[in-house]
């Protein structure tokens, strides 16, 4: 996605690279910083801990001011390792007067190419524009996450017509545990995004204004479609579950039902074979009378549970 028009100089800065203090531009990245790459990039060694911060995958997303120094997280959506799983990592970001660093504990895909575009800019555009369009790319990467989760779910549930599988269900609660963390995480992201809006830095500057009004509101509709999702694929795992019960139900009656059935000639049978004087045993006859006796009594007992559904 292009957001400005490329140049040919990067300004991007990465944990191996060893750079000078003055000639920091107006953005600058690190990825998993260490110490000496955070002191190098002209932040203050006080605020070392705010990098830890963004190496937490749990971290939430939130905003903090400091006199002149706003430091700020939001969580990006990642596919995770498992089919149809999703996660969460932090960005972090430090926007002071008219600098802007951003950091990352391991590269993200929605940001790359757009980190990409910036390193080709020989003149970067002012940080407030940069922090606009991220807010842009998060609403996005939500939108593109909740896309493919939504088409997960549909094929999910045409595999369950037909399977009925432990892996089906497992996948389903997969897709539903990762609409459960969006739904949480845009919860903070739309809060984080509220106060940058209400920042004065960005309110100075009338496109970042409507830049970021504009990303807010794409977040809560990604909220309300992640809630929407999230109530779906949980209806659908107690339908199927419900679904399931009854099936086992039903067939555990079908046993019990032919076991009924099976059970008087069976009873008849061993009943005169046994090593005893019975009535009857001495005749010719007597073989067929219960023969035919324990087929009719089964097949009285079919036709009335054929009747009744049960078989």
């Amino acid at each position: 996605m292009d957001v400005f028009p490329p140049a040919d100089h990067p300004v991007t800065v990465h944990s191996e690279e060893q750079i000078i203090p003055d000639q920091v531009k107006g953005w600058q990245h690190l990825t998993a910083p260490k110490p000496a790459d955070w002191v190098q990039a002209g932040q203050l060694a006080d605020d070392w801990d705010f990098a830890q911060d963004i190496l937490d995958p749990d971290e939430r997303s939130w905003l903090r001011r400091e006199e002149n120094r706003v430091f700020l997280t939001l969580q990006f959506p990642v596919r995770g390792i498992v089919d149809d799983s999703w996660t969460l990592r932090p960005l972090g970001m430090v926007l002071h007067q008219q600098s802007l660093t951003t950091l990352l504990a391991e590269d993200l895909p929605s940001l790359s190419p757009f980190f990409e575009q910036m390193e080709h800019l020989s003149s970067p555009p002012e940080s407030i524009e940069i922090l606009a369009a991220i807010l842009k790319i998060l609403a996005q990467s939500y939108e593109d996450a909740l896309h493919q989760l939504n088409m997960a779910i549909h094929e999910n549930e045409r595999q369950l017509d037909w399977t009925q599988s432990n892996g089906d269900f497992f996948t389903l609660l997969e897709i539903s545990k990762s609409l459960t963390r969006f739904e949480v995480a845009l919860v903070g992201n739309i809060a984080t995004a509220f106060k940058i809006s209400r920042l004065a830095e960005i309110r100075d500057d009338l496109p970042a204004t409507r830049q970021v009004d504009t990303a807010l509101l794409e977040l809560q509709v990604a909220h309300e479609r992640a809630r929407v999702y999230a109530g779906t694929s949980t209806s659908m795992m107690d339908a199927y579950a419900g679904m399931v019960q009854n099936n086992i139900n039903h067939g555990l009656k079908v046993v019990t039902v032919l076991a009924m059935i099976f059970y008087v000639p069976s009873m008849l049978a061993t009943l005169y074979g046994v090593n005893t004087t019975l009535p009857f045993q001495k005749t010719h006859w007597i073989f067929w009378v219960i023969v035919c006796s324990g087929l009719g009594i089964s097949g009285g007992l079919a036709a009335f549970f054929k009747r009744k559904g049960w078989i």
